[in-house]
């Protein structure tokens, strides 16, 4: 058989007209057929980190990474892995609402061993802030946040796993605020969060707030040496 599949008895490789395996890797990922991904994409690296690039830089997808589509269809940890593995700076990739993978993770409910090796394969997003304000705490706390169109609302509370992971990674934000002037404690309660989750929150961020008030101190002592030494030179 002629095109990018080898025979019709046997799954598709990746060959040269890569470009035409977007969709169907796509459909893939969406039907959660992980062991058919794995066998056509993730076994072919070179490929694949081709592939990666192409939908990454391609308007139509909105900035998303390969990583951003598998998070979000509860994949198993050895698939992420993998993907990680392959294309190491996946973790770091924005879409076009400054989304990382983990916010998706955050905002869909991930798997904990999922969202575990996300936050520490790029300790970075915890703190990184989409278009409307939100890191992936405030997704992982507000369940009535919807990434997507059609999304079903998440039926279980805030993870204390989850928000544990994230407020060890970043404390301070757990009293950082959105664009609605919220703050992911803010959304645990209103959430009906577990008491353990809503108090490892205000431990965080009560920590947050004396750190802020310590380097405040600092600073305006910074300032009052060097206005007396300035004063002194002066004379």
């Amino acid at each position: 058989m002629s095109g990018p599949y080898s025979s019709p008895s046997t799954p598709p490789s990746l060959s040269a007209n890569a470009l035409s395996f977007l969709p169907l890797l796509l459909n893939m990922i969406e039907n959660r057929d992980w062991s058919t991904f794995n066998e056509v994409a993730l076994q072919n690296p070179t490929a694949f980190r081709t592939l990666s690039q192409i939908i990454s830089t391609t308007h139509k997808f909105n900035g998303m990474s390969f990583l951003h589509a598998i998070v979000r269809n509860n994949p198993p940890l050895k698939i992420v892995s993998q993907v990680i593995a392959i294309c190491p700076d996946s973790p770091r990739t924005c879409d076009c609402l400054n989304r990382t993978p983990l916010h998706v993770a955050a905002g869909v409910g991930a798997p904990v061993r999922v969202f575990k090796y996300l936050a520490m394969s790029y300790p970075e997003a915890c703190k990184i802030q989409d278009e409307d304000g939100r890191t992936p705490l405030h997704f992982a706390c507000d369940v009535d946040s919807r990434l997507f169109e059609n999304e079903q609302q998440r039926s279980s509370p805030p993870s204390y796993e989850v928000v544990h992971v994230l407020l060890s990674a970043c404390f301070s934000t757990a009293a950082m605020e959105d664009e609605d002037e919220m703050s992911p404690l803010e959304y645990a309660i209103f959430s009906d969060a577990d008491v353990r989750v809503v108090k490892l929150l205000q431990r965080a961020a009560q920590k947050h707030m004396k750190k802020m008030h310590a380097e405040k101190k600092e600073n305006e002592y910074g300032e009052r040496r060097l206005q007396q030494s300035q004063g002194a030179t002066a004379a």
